[in-house]
């Protein structure tokens, strides 16, 4: 297995043990702006080699790598 793909995998497997469906999380966009928002479904891998999170408002998945967990907000 490749070395990268290895590494998306790692990160949704982290992902989902560590945060639940429904946690607040901090987006950052192409522009470097950053969005408020919430998970809506577990972490997964886009095409088999992408790892990406599914957020409420944004249409779409977006790379789990420009995700973090709002840690202000999370539980």
């Amino acid at each position: 297995m490749k070395p990268q793909l290895k590494h998306q995998e790692k990160l949704v497997r982290e992902w989902n043990e560590k945060y639940p469906v429904g946690t607040p999380v901090i987006v950052t966009k192409d522009d470097l702006t950053e969005i408020r928002t919430v998970t809506t479904h577990e972490a997964t891998m886009l095409g088999g080699h992408t790892a990406v999170a599914w957020l409420k408002d944004i249409s779409g998945c977006y790379d789990l790598e420009r995700v973090r967990a709002d840690v202000g907000k999370c539980g």
